[in-house]
């Protein structure tokens, strides 16, 4: 099963949970991650807030960042350009790169964000539908 996996789920990993299990373990549970390069820009942007988030230093973020970058596969934005005037129509912020990627790659989105949900074309499920899902 594949996923788009939004900029909250990826923050997680920065922390001792259920979320960095899953991730960590993705592919003994037969799952693919995917991330729209704009979220990585976006975790990049946000390291201090990550880093008070986590209690890590900056330094073991970028550690953690790094490792991070093993389980998950990081799409060019322009990948999924084709899909972005759907995507708009769904959602209108900063996240239509993962709307375009999920319809380019015909997956639901893990994401914890609540407005993910209010659209009906794309399944979105959030850390406690995925944990139900896998474990």
């Amino acid at each position: 099963m594949k996923f788009v996996v939004d900029t909250n789920v990826l923050i997680s990993f920065f922390r001792d949970n259920p979320v960095r299990f899953i991730i960590i373990n993705s592919q003994l549970f037969n799952i693919e991650l995917y991330s729209p390069e704009h979220c990585w820009k976006e975790l990049l942007n946000i390291k201090l807030s990550v880093s008070k988030y986590s209690k890590l230093s900056l330094e073991k973020i970028e550690l953690v960042f790094e490792e991070l970058k093993n389980f998950i596969n990081i799409i060019p934005d322009e990948l999924a350009i084709s899909f972005k005037s759907q995507a708009e129509k769904l959602i209108h912020d900063k996240d239509v790169p993962i709307f375009a990627l999920a319809l380019k790659l015909n997956c639901p989105i893990w994401s914890n964000e609540p407005a993910f949900k209010e659209q009906s074309k794309i399944k979105v499920f959030n850390n406690r539908d995925i944990i139900e899902l896998l474990l």
